[in-house]
C-alpha cells in the first residue's frame, strides 16, 4: 500500500515571526508539509513551481497584497484549482467581500487559532469547483439583494 504524502501548505505573510509560528502549529497539528513566503511575488512564484494543496495568505503585504495574489492564482490555470485562504487583521465586511469575490475559498481573521486554520484548510482542500463557483454565485447574490 502506497503512502499518502503530506497536505503542502503554503504560507505568505510578511511576519516572519507569524510565518514561524504558524507554520509549526500547522505540522503539529495537521502534520502538513508547510512551504513559506514573506511576500506575494514570493508566494507566486512558490505556488506555480510547488503547486501546494493549499495556501494561507495575508492581504497586507508589500509589493504584491493578497487580494492581487488571489486574482493572480485564479486567473492563470496552473494554479486556479488551488484552495485559497485568506488569513488578514481587516475585519470589516466590506474586505471579506472583496477577499472573497477576488476567488478567495475562505477569508479568516488574526489572531485565528491553529485549530481553526486546520479546520479551514481541511474544509478548502475538499471543495469541488463547483461548490466554488456556487459560493461565489452565492455571494454575489447575497450582495445584489442588500443593495
Amino acid at each position: 500500500m502506497a503512502s499518502r504524502l503530506p497536505t503542502t501548505v503554503l504560507l505568505v505573510d510578511d511576519n516572519p515571526d507569524l510565518l514561524m509560528m504558524l507554520g509549526l502549529a500547522l505540522k503539529t497539528l495537521g502534520g502538513y508539509r508547510i512551504l513559506k513566503a514573506e511576500d506575494g511575488i514570493a508566494g507566486l512564484e512558490l505556488a506555480v513551481n510547488e503547486h501546494p494543496d493549499c495556501m494561507v495568505i495575508d492581504i497586507l503585504m508589500p509589493g504584491l497584497d493578497g487580494f492581487h495574489l488571489v486574482r493572480a492564482l485564479r486567473g492563470d490555470p496552473e494554479t486556479a484549482q488551488i484552495p485559497l485562504i485568506l488569513l488578514t487583521a481587516l475585519a470589516e465586511d466590506k474586505q471579506q467581500l472583496i477577499g472573497l469575490a477576488s476567488g478567495a475559498d475562505q477569508y479568516l481573521t488574526k489572531p485565528a487559532t491553529p485549530q481553526a486554520l486546520v479546520a479551514a484548510i481541511e474544509k478548502v482542500i475538499r471543495l469541488t469547483q463547483a461548490e466554488r463557483e456556487r459560493a461565489l454565485q452565492l455571494l454575489v447574490d447575497n450582495e445584489q439583494g442588500a443593495t
